[in-house]
């Protein structure tokens, strides 16, 4: 193919696809977007302090309408969901994405910006509810088959986007990523920096991108740690540290004896700055120290098992989903 020849797009499907994606990007464009939502003032205004931030719906409905048409591809050139890629896996993509959708755009934004009990609700289902729920719904498979053939191969032999997997996999193993992972709770439930991320829009955004890519990573880590007892092991350190670290903050905030955060509105919900920090800590404490323990209990599960090792292939493992499909 000569340079500056006009190719056809490879795929009349996907250009309607992206061009829908393009026309309700515009629509959300138009529409006033806040990181925090609008401020409810009191439970008459809840229902309307939906918001659409295109910097969340946008890519929210991309990677759902890449999933859509991954899923599809591979039910249309196998003729069957293949092993390892099931309805099971759908429905774990779309609970995760609806979560996402809950704590982001719905009134449980504008409300954590009021409410740091609200906040932490947010915080569970973006660090320990719809990640694990994402990663078990393997949508990085049914994206890369939602690709042409021929840029499944570029990426396959793409040398840098090679080489800066191998760079960033020791992070990706169950204690570096339970550490970082940590680092980022902590670091972002300091007094003044969390203020700043609620007197900010952006800071705010950078919060979630940090909270959600980490505990993404950690949950990553930990779920694909099956190949056998020495990884099952690191995932079992990495769920207690986390528990651990978890159980820490939360008593943090339970047992202060004044109020660590600025929140000015919450008499308005008839809570006290301190009583609303204290209730926070009990919702960290109680559902989110749960998820973990419970993680790290099928750890030890898989760790004391004999003769388990989970290493069979699956034929839409990522490696292979990169292959072109003749």
């Amino acid at each position: 193919m000569r340079l500056g020849s006009r190719m056809p797009f490879p795929n009349r499907s996907l250009r309607i696809e992206l061009g829908l994606t393009a026309g309700l990007a515009t629509i959300l464009f138009e529409i006033p977007a806040f990181a925090h939502g609008t401020a409810p003032h009191g439970e008459g205004d809840l229902p309307h302090a939906w918001h659409a931030d295109p910097l969340i719906s946008v890519p929210l409905l991309a990677s759902c309408l890449l999933f859509l048409r991954g899923v599809y591809r591979l039910r249309q050139d196998l003729g069957r969901f293949p092993p390892g890629f099931a309805p099971r896996q759908i429905a774990c993509f779309a609970l995760g994405t609806a979560l996402l959708v809950i704590a982001l755009l719905s009134p449980l934004e504008a409300l954590a910006s009021t409410l740091l009990s609200a906040h932490m609700v947010q915080h569970i289902l973006l660090i320990a509810v719809a990640p694990p729920l994402l990663v078990l719904g393997k949508p990085e498979v049914a994206w890369l088959w939602a690709l042409p053939a021929h840029w499944r191969r570029g990426m396959a032999r793409h040398g840098l986007l090679r080489s800066a997997l191998a760079f960033l996999s020791p992070c990706a193993r169950p204690i570096p990523a339970a550490l970082i992972h940590m680092a980022a709770l902590w670091v972002w439930h300091s007094p003044m920096l969390f203020d700043a991320a609620v007197a900010s829009d952006a800071l705010h955004w950078l919060e979630h991108v940090l909270f959600f890519g980490t505990a993404l990573l950690f949950w990553r880590a930990v779920i694909k740690a099956h190949s056998g007892r020495e990884a099952a092991a690191a995932a079992l350190i990495a769920c207690f540290i986390t528990l651990l670290q978890s159980g820490l903050l939360s008593a943090l905030l339970s047992f202060a004896r004044e109020a660590l955060y600025h929140a000015p509105n919450t008499i308005n919900w008839g809570l006290t700055a301190l009583e609303d920090q204290q209730l926070a800590g009990a919702i960290m404490s109680l559902p989110m120290c749960a998820i973990y323990l419970a993680a790290g209990l099928i750890m030890a599960l898989r760790l004391l098992t004999p003769g388990v090792e989970r290493t069979r292939r699956s034929p839409v493992a990522p490696t292979d989903a990169l292959k072109p499909s003749r």
